[in-house]
């Protein structure tokens, strides 16, 4: 599905600088909001960081884009998936996408908590491949 049928049946419009926004995650996978604003200036020079934040805000509520919180980082922001979990290098600060089964984590958690757990994120602390190659 392509990123302006993605806004429009998440009742959005598909502008240019939301065109932009999705195009960045979808290169760089996860990014902070200094990072996109940094990428989108470079098509879009006069666009204020205000209305960049605006525009993910939207896009977060809308559930087109997720946040990432990760322990002791900035927040990022990647496009919405399926329930996965991130690597994280110690190194390089590199971050990955882990396709995992979270939903059995969840249940447990739930059922040993008594709670209803509304979102969870999943991380592991790791050296990648390209850091442990480069001894």
């Amino acid at each position: 599905m392509s990123h302006v049928d993605i806004l429009k049946l998440h009742s959005l419009k598909a502008t240019p600088q939301r065109l932009c926004v999705l195009g960045v995650l979808e290169q760089h996978g996860h990014v902070t909001l200094e990072g996109i604003e940094q990428l989108t200036k470079l098509k879009f020079p006069t666009l204020s960081l205000s209305t960049i934040y605006r525009n993910i805000n939207e896009m977060v509520k809308k559930e087109i884009l997720s946040e990432v919180k990760i322990a002791n980082k900035k927040e990022y922001y990647e496009i919405t998936k399926e329930n996965h979990a991130h690597l994280i290098c110690s190194k390089c600060g590199k971050i990955e996408d882990f396709i995992i089964n979270t939903d059995d984590i969840i249940k447990k958690a739930q059922s040993s908590t008594c709670s209803k757990i509304s979102s969870a994120t999943i991380s592991f602390d790791t050296v990648c491949k390209e850091c442990l190659s480069t001894k």
